[in-house]
């Protein structure tokens, strides 16, 4: 038997079908890796974002006074941080000093592999904000205070040697009381030891808690000694405080180091260093002994100065202030709220010079960052 040929249409429209069924399937892998992609890359680009805010709320919340107080206007310096868990990203934040109080902080993250990593910038401006506190005169006393011929206290606002300070202004009283017959003098006829315009003022503002314990809007004593990078407890003897540097010329941030008020050639590692000292205790005494610091030294009790001890900046003290021996040499200004009404006694070889420089500066040391008002935050790319 012959057999002819049966034509039928079975097998082309199975492998049609297979055709088809692969595009479809292609397409559906060409999508899922496309989606796939997307996703990741979105992944990336958020956690490049993330890793930006992290630099910046990181540099904002912990912020480096002494390396930034270090940078001349438009000087830079650079933060660096990584995920040292997983290796996903990493940060690089610039902060520019743009004039006295104002940075620009930039941060620059990355994130993702080299052939898919993303890349987020942000940025914010910041002031500082610095305590407020009104100095009526190179000394503030509250209480009886004596004064010894050999002192001698001076409101001719003077710039520290060597500091890199603005034009000097008007010149302060020397001493401010509430009343001039609290002051008791020894050996210092007609007030000869003490210097100023006028040499005592006499006001109110004394007898005002305000004047010593509160500083501007944002400030006052509890804030001020809560922000003290060196706390000292109970009855203190402190002597020959000086910068100390660590083995790789960096200073040294501890309990005998209150910044160095020299100013070298090179600079010293602890120029920059202004500390917030504090004494706490309110019925303590404590002495210091010779030495140099510079920054913000609070005291709740009582003070005793002598050796020499040289300070560069405010010196607020609510219990009694003596100084003997040798005394102390204060640049800045000091006050005495006296709260026991104990008597002040500024006697031996002390002088107390007003500076309105080294006060700025230990104020400007003692900011905190705050974001501006307006435009605070920017987002780059």
């Amino acid at each position: 038997m012959r057999l002819s040929t049966r034509k039928g249409f079975a097998l082309p429209i199975a492998i049609g079908s297979m055709i088809v069924i692969g595009m479809i399937l292609a397409g559906v892998f060409f999508a899922a890796t496309q989606e796939n992609r997307a996703g990741r890359n979105t992944i990336n680009q958020e956690r490049a974002f993330r890793a930006a805010e992290f630099g910046l709320n990181t540099i904002y919340g912990k912020w480096d006074n002494p390396t930034f107080n270090a940078l001349a206007p438009g000087g830079t310096a650079i933060k660096s941080y990584k995920d040292t868990a997983r290796g996903t990203w990493y940060d690089t934040l610039r902060v520019t000093r743009l004039n006295t109080n104002t940075f620009w902080l930039v941060s620059t993250g990355w994130a993702g592999q080299t052939i898919a990593q993303a890349r987020h910038r942000t940025g914010i401006v910041v002031r500082l904000t610095q305590p407020q506190i009104n100095f009526l005169a190179a000394l503030t006393v509250h209480g009886t205070t004596q004064l010894g011929g050999s002192s001698y206290t001076t409101g001719q606002d003077s710039p520290p040697t060597g500091w890199n300070c603005p034009p000097p202004g008007a010149e302060q009283p020397g001493i401010a009381v509430s009343n001039v017959s609290t002051v008791i003098t020894s050996g210092c006829t007609a007030f000869s030891c003490v210097d100023g315009n006028p040499q005592l003022l006499s006001t109110n503002a004394v007898n005002d808690t305000n004047t010593f314990f509160t500083y501007g809007p944002d400030a006052n004593w509890a804030s001020l000694t809560a922000m003290a990078d060196l706390t000292f407890a109970g009855n203190n003897t402190i002597t020959g405080v000086s910068p100390n540097l660590n083995v790789d010329g960096t200073c040294r941030y501890d309990a005998g180091n209150w910044g160095d008020p020299r100013r070298l050639t090179p600079t010293g590692a602890c120029e920059s260093y202004y500390p917030i000292i504090y004494f706490s205790g309110l019925n303590t005494s404590n002495l210091i002994s010779g030495g140099m610091g510079q920054g913000i030294l609070l005291v709740d009790g009582d003070l005793t100065v002598d050796g020499g001890f040289q300070w560069f900046g405010p010196v607020i003290v609510r219990g009694r202030l003596a100084t003997q021996g040798t005394g102390a040499h204060f640049n800045g200004a000091v006050m005495a709220a006296n709260v026991d009404f104990d008597q002040n006694t500024v006697l031996g070889n002390a002088t107390i010079t007003y500076s309105s420089c080294a006060i700025n500066a230990a104020l400007l040391g003692a900011g905190t960052p705050k974001r501006l008002r307006y435009r605070s935050w920017a987002e780059m790319y």
